[in-house]
């Protein structure tokens, strides 16, 4: 997973790639230091999935914009649009049946 701190970096991200998983934590949170291991584990073994992160500190724009008010909050966005969200405790297992559904449905 690629550290993003920027809004213009996380926009044009989203904007260059069919489906992206966006994982967003929060300073000092052991759940999210936790959880981002694991989503960057099932990020890193899917190639056709374009993975990144931030944390929520440092571009607070991310918060109003993408409507996150806790961390850890996953999004899957394909084709600029969120598809799938997940916050606090994230069931990877569900997650990685989305990517693959969305995989399959982009063709990817």
């Amino acid at each position: 997973m690629i550290h993003l701190t920027s809004i213009k970096d996380i926009e044009k991200a989203i904007a260059d790639n069919r489906l992206c998983l966006f994982y967003i934590k929060a300073p000092d949170c052991g759940v999210c230091n936790v959880m981002l291991d694991k989503v960057e584990r099932l990020a890193d073994s899917i190639t056709a999935v374009h993975s990144f992160y931030t944390d929520i500190t440092e571009e607070p724009l991310i918060a109003g914009q993408f409507l996150v008010y806790s961390g850890p909050t996953v999004l899957l966005l394909m084709d600029g649009k969120e598809v799938y969200r997940a916050s606090q405790f994230i069931d990877l297992e569900e997650l990685q049946f989305n990517i693959n559904r969305y995989i399959e449905l982009l063709g990817l």
